[in-house]
């Protein structure tokens, strides 16, 4: 099967992993892009370290939909083709206006309707025998209001664990400038982010969170299989493994309090659900 993946856009290319993994398989994919510095945090260049595939650049046109047996594109309001029979990752239900498309991926339950596919974006990267440290990371877009009194004491009160924000939104994060146990990541690559998550011991979901989108993070913490700090309304709409706060991190307390034993019951847990939906996505056609 001939598979074409494309993106005009210099974002959202941590949606495309899932599908890599889906068709790596016998079969032949061809990554569609503008240019070669459309990327910029290089996560091509990662995936190309995890699974085979071909870039190809400049030849956004119709004249490629009859040379695929299915073609992806991972923005459906992205104007870098448009036709009835590209399947278009839809982010928003908003999104579908101008896209000729009749099929669509959605990445989460809240997005729902005809002709559209849930999908949880999982794959399956290389996984670290790394000794795990006391690491909390949190990524994805976050602005400096989003840090609270609550997140703030959160972080101080787990004084043995270090925090690390890899987040956009804000040009700087002054609300965490005093607080000796975080760092603050801005525009890194995805292979230095991906070594982070790696060392980290859990992933703190954000908790000013929008309940109309998918957000990323819960994508990465099921790939690398790393529990989740995580709001109750998000864990049950996904039916995510994780330590469940409803409003406020300061509710989960002290991190040294979870056990050993629970810890690795949450990565269990993790390793459970997360061969169930490679399984589903490998074996359930998507259109």
């Amino acid at each position: 099967m001939k598979i074409a993946i494309c993106n005009g856009l210099d974002y959202h290319f941590e949606c495309i992993g899932f599908l890599l993994e889906i068709y790596n398989n016998n079969n032949e994919i061809d990554i569609y892009l503008k240019t070669k510095n459309q990327d910029k945090y290089k996560w091509i260049e990662y995936y190309s370290s995890l699974f085979k595939f071909d870039v190809k650049y400049n030849n956004f046109s119709e004249d490629i939909v009859n040379n695929y047996d299915k073609i992806f594109k991972v923005t459906s309001d992205d104007r870098c083709i448009n036709h009835k029979s590209i399947i278009s990752i839809l982010h928003l239900n908003k999104m579908k206006i101008g896209c000729k498309s009749e099929k669509f991926i959605s990445f989460t339950p809240y997005i729902k309707g005809n002709n559209i596919k849930y999908i949880f974006p999982i794959y399956q990267p290389e996984l670290s025998n790394n000794k795990i440290s006391k690491i909390v990371t949190m990524l994805g877009y976050y602005t400096n209001r989003s840090i609270d009194r609550d997140t703030i004491n959160f972080i101080k009160n787990n004084g043995n664990y270090h925090f690390n924000l890899i987040v956009w939104g804000s040009s700087s994060y002054p609300n965490v400038n005093n607080v000796k146990n975080v760092t603050v990541y801005s525009k890194i690559e995805t292979k230095k982010m991906i070594d982070i998550v790696k060392n980290s011991k859990y992933i703190l979901s954000k908790k000013h969170i929008n309940y109309d989108r998918f957000s990323g993070q819960l994508s990465i913490a099921m790939s690398y299989e790393k529990p989740m700090i995580i709001d109750i309304k998000t864990k049950n709409a996904y039916k995510l493994p994780g330590i469940a706060f409803k409003k406020n991190y300061s509710e989960i307390g002290k991190l040294d309090d979870i056990t050993e034993d629970k810890y690795q019951c949450l990565k269990n847990e993790i390793k459970t659900l997360k061969d169930k939906m490679l399984n589903e996505n490998k074996n359930e056609p998507i259109f």
